[in-house]
């Protein structure tokens, strides 16, 4: 089953209304890379693949270094990702392609994946900081009880 990874607001949020994550720590990045150490894949959605590819370019060229496989979901069938990145066109594809992968991305493939019920962990990082408004990670009415749910406050 796959495993789902967000950081999150005090209040649930992955993202401001336009998308902005300026209040999660830079900090956390380095989590998130140790993290992707532990899996054979990385799976994403394409707007996550387009916000990383905007990071620091020291910061991003740490996490394409590490020897996982690194897939994007996307239904568009025109979009290639640049070299080291695969390509699925659907949540059961990515799924296929290695059922134990790490997930990090936002609520839309957050949302497939559950309705799909290819989740067994979500892992959160939950920040001490409220944003007020913005984008959820996911929908609650998606989640199913034998999912298990390991929620890490950041003290940074």
């Amino acid at each position: 089953m796959l495993t789902l990874y967000n950081v999150v607001s005090a209040d649930g949020f992955v993202a401001r209304p336009d998308g902005n994550e300026d209040f999660i720590p830079d900090a956390l990045w380095q989590k998130f890379l140790e993290l992707c150490g532990k899996y054979r894949t990385i799976l994403f959605g394409r707007k996550t693949y387009d916000a990383m590819q905007a990071y620091e370019k020291e910061s991003i060229d740490e996490f394409e270094k590490l020897p996982i496989r690194k897939i994007v979901i996307s239904r568009d069938q025109d979009f290639v990702p640049k070299n080291g990145y695969a390509i699925a066109h659907s949540v059961q594809d990515a799924f296929a392609s290695d059922p134990d992968a790490l997930v990090s991305s936002g609520p839309v493939i957050n949302d497939l994946v559950l309705k799909n019920n290819l989740v067994g962990k979500i892992i959160q990082y939950k920040l001490p900081e409220k944003i007020g408004r913005g984008i959820k990670v996911f929908d609650q009415k998606n989640l199913n009880s034998a999912i298990s749910i390991e929620t890490m406050d950041w003290k940074g």
